[in-house]
């Protein structure tokens, strides 16, 4: 097996998948984790981190950058 293939089926072993309701989208769907507290929904691909106090909460994540330059959004 390539060295890629590899790498490949080794993300695969360790993604997690949870079942739960995507605050993006509101459905009960399929949640997928390759990276620790951070799933992606299956049904609208809507990024969501994961917080556990108590109690698990799958929060939206907003992806949108701005950059402050001077006082001024860019």
């Amino acid at each position: 097996m390539s060295k890629k293939s590899n790498l490949f089926a080794e993300i695969i072993r360790k993604a997690k998948m949870v079942d739960g309701v995507c605050p993006h989208c509101t459905e009960h769907t399929l949640l997928i984790s390759v990276v620790s507290d951070y799933y992606r929904c299956l049904n609208c691909g809507g990024d969501i981190e994961q917080k556990i106090n108590g109690k698990i909460s799958y929060l939206p994540i907003d992806l949108t950058v701005q950059e402050i330059k001077d006082g001024k959004e860019i």
